[in-house]
């Protein structure tokens, strides 16, 4: 029997999910736009922890960080609804309120009145929006290696991005050149990483987007936002110019703590868990 590609899809998911390295439950909660899938770890009578993954890469991209921080939170790891993911989009996102409104139907599903909140890459992006529309959600901040928000990709990325699709090689040849010789990720990593390039899903809607995602915050939105955030930037970042995010970003917001961290790049997470795992409940328990 031939496999589709959505199954094959769902088959390396779980394979990623024997490299979690503590007890876990998965669940579907429903929000206007479909089923979104979670993966939950720690005590559930802690304080709350919402993990959002970067893009494609799914929540068991936070495998590295959960040991530590499910010590202190109650973590929901999120796959983004119309990501590469376990989540069952019904209809596609139209704009940017609506996937603020998504986020805030997860957590109201979840009875989560306000929490602190993680994100890397295209999770952090889907934060800051999410500021902008229901910052009374929203207790602490951490943003690593948003997608786009301060500064637009560099063309290099959509060169990358686009040759990954059905294209094995070309995923290797996307983290080759965002990890370089600094490390190497999990095969079952890179083996999800090529199903979810397989995987071509048709739009559910013929609606044309409207201020959708990338998008970089202008001067007005990102001021606007009096949450407290650490936002950390690789040294070598390479989907956008790092030098030039964090001049944007260090006196964009009033309560903002930008740190560019060494030796590492768009995926510090996975590179370097053990720094960025200390340095999240830092800031978190400050």
């Amino acid at each position: 029997m031939i496999m589709t590609e959505e199954k094959q899809y769902h088959e390396s998911y779980d394979k990623s999910l024997e490299l979690w390295p503590v007890e876990y439950s998965t669940y579907y909660v429903n929000t206007v736009q479909g089923k979104t899938h979670i993966i939950e770890s720690g005590n559930k009578t802690a304080p709350s922890l919402i993990l959002l993954h970067g893009g494609s890469m799914s929540s068991t991209m936070w495998y590295p960080n959960v040991v530590e921080w499910s010590k202190y939170y109650r973590v929901i790891c999120v796959d983004i609804l119309g990501d590469k993911n376990k989540s069952i989009s019904q209809t596609d996102f139209i704009d940017r309120p609506s996937y603020a409104l998504w986020l805030k139907d997860v957590l109201d599903a979840l009875q989560i009145k306000k929490t602190d909140i993680v994100g890397l890459s295209y999770g952090a992006l889907n934060i800051v929006n999410f500021l902008l529309f229901y910052p009374e959600k929203v207790n602490r901040v951490v943003l690593m290696s948003p997608a786009a928000t301060y500064v637009p990709f560099d063309s290099k990325f959509y060169t990358h991005a686009f040759g990954m699709v059905k294209n094995p090689s070309g995923v290797q040849s996307f983290l080759n050149w965002i990890f370089d010789d600094r490390y190497k990720p999990h095969s079952f990593v890179a083996e999800q990483l090529v199903a979810a390039m397989n995987w071509i899903e048709p739009s559910k809607s013929t609606t044309p987007k409207e201020n959708g995602f990338p998008y970089v915050f202008t001067d007005e939105e990102l001021a606007s936002i009096r949450n407290s955030i650490l936002l950390m930037l690789g040294e070598n970042e390479v989907m956008y110019n790092v030098d030039e995010a964090y001049k944007r970003a260090v006196n964009s917001s009033p309560c903002m703590t930008v740190e560019l961290v060494k030796e590492v790049g768009h995926l510090m997470s996975m590179e370097n868990p053990s720094y960025i795992n200390k340095r999240v409940l830092e800031f978190l328990s400050e």
